[in-house]
């Protein structure tokens, strides 16, 4: 079996994700492809995790764990998405490192599922944007020194993290996409994500581009991709970034930022340096990265 795991980072849609993949779980289901609902899966994992640690669960524990998530009887692939799975929000900048539990956490994860094929799926975000989101998600008890744990902002590069968990996990393939590209590419990441053709219908792959469209725009969009069937995924992203250019809500695409020493200046070295980043890791070798 192959298993699809979103793996974070956290505040790039996760949640959103899943809730797409489940509205089309009937479908998926037809074409092999469980999609259990977290509930199944998200207390179960980490206490396996820990059980195996450094040793491969035996064919029997993964037969069992299986059985208890899994409701399809013939299943080639399981999509799973757990965005803590690595750590919670307060720890990502832990003992000073960029999601350093990464390093052991996944291999505890690779070895829950020894026996089958994994891939990890991981959404990326400018720092600029992805900082402040995460430092909200903490909660008042956590000062911003203490979430940054001495971390420079402008050192966060996505791609040193990515050549870390390739080094944790080297036989697990990995795809990722920008946060930002998501209301073009959605549709794509789930057809990824899934593994079925352009032919299987897959719906919610608008859910993103509706959230900065006005209502007009996305009921125009509606009824134009009805009777004008895009060929291709480059076709339809271009038919979507017709329709986005036109009918985009401005307001939607605002964030006000507002952290201890943090200026615009900041947020635009920021920003340069997240699109240098993304140019590297569309190049890197054993990472499919999906471009709008």
């Amino acid at each position: 079996m192959m298993i699809s795991m979103h793996i974070g980072a956290h505040c790039t849609n996760g949640a959103q994700l899943m809730r797409g993949l489940l509205k089309n779980k009937a479908v998926l289901a037809e074409h092999g492809v469980a999609v259990p609902p977290p509930s199944h899966y998200r207390d179960l994992l980490p206490q396996i995790m820990k059980k195996v640690k450094s040793e491969r669960a035996t064919p029997e524990s993964q037969e069992i764990l299986l059985d208890q998530i899994i409701e399809l009887d013939d299943c080639q692939r399981m999509v799973l998405s757990y965005e803590d799975v690595i750590c919670m929000h307060p720890l990502i900048f832990e003992k000073g490192q960029f999601y350093k539990k990464a390093n052991f956490k996944l291999p505890w994860l690779r070895n829950v599922f020894a026996d089958h094929e994994m891939e990890f799926f991981i959404g990326l975000r400018n720092p600029a944007t992805f900082v402040p989101n995460a430092f909200a998600k903490c909660g008042p008890n956590t000062s911003f020194e203490a979430f940054m744990s001495g971390v420079d902002p402008e050192t966060l590069r996505w791609s040193e993290l990515l050549e870390r968990i390739q080094a944790a996990c080297p036989d697990v393939g990995i795809t990722c996409f920008a946060y930002e590209d998501t209301p073009l590419t959605w549709s794509q990441v789930m057809r990824e994500m899934t593994g079925v053709g352009p032919l299987v219908p897959l719906s919610g792959g608008l859910d993103i581009l509706a959230t900065i469209m006005k209502r007009e725009g996305m009921k125009r969009l509606r009824t134009y991709l009805n009777t004008h069937q895009p060929q291709n995924e480059e076709q339809r992203r271009r038919i979507l970034q017709a329709f986005l250019d036109k009918y985009v809500e401005e307001d939607s695409l605002e964030e006000e930022i507002d952290l201890p020493g943090w200026d615009e200046a900041l947020v635009t070295r920021l920003s340069e340096a997240y699109e240098e980043d993304l140019d590297r890791i569309a190049g890197m070798n054993g990472v499919r990265f999906i471009a709008p």
